[in-house]
């Protein structure tokens, strides 16, 4: 019976943790430093960096694109394409972390969950940024 019993929670456990999914473990630290003021301010740093970071992702991933051992015509379907997702991310990101920032209904939690989103789909999509590095780097 307690089987069964787990087995009819365990979708719950999982929709709940799907909801957690835009939340940056990377940023979770920034709400032991004290008031809702200073959590801000050290999420609103770690996205100024991840976004850095995002762009140097960007960046190096053209390059090893332009560098890869393919015909030209490929290379530069794959850079049209890299340069059009990467415009494309920017527009499902800020989409999606307003989603997420008004399911706070309004005060601090807004912005919060904001920045732990950008956080989030940042992290994403340097991951992959790096396997496509990877691709052309076979």
């Amino acid at each position: 019976m307690r089987v069964l019993q787990s087995l009819l929670f365990l979708p719950l456990i999982m929709l709940s943790a799907g909801a957690q999914a835009q939340r940056a473990a990377s940023g979770e630290d920034c709400f032991s430093l004290g008031g809702q003021a200073d959590a801000r301010e050290c999420l609103e740093k770690r996205v100024a960096q991840s976004n850095i970071t995002l762009r140097q992702a960007e960046a190096e991933t053209l390059i090893s694109v332009g560098l890869w051992d393919d015909t030209a015509t490929n290379r530069a379907r794959v850079k049209g394409k890299l340069l059009s997702s990467s415009k494309q991310y920017l527009l499902y990101r800020a989409e999606q972390c307003e989603l997420q920032a008004n399911l706070a209904a309004g005060g601090t939690g807004t912005s919060h969950r904001r920045f732990l989103c950008l956080l989030e789909l940042n992290e994403q999509r340097i991951a992959h940024l790096q396997s496509v590095r990877e691709i052309t780097n076979r």
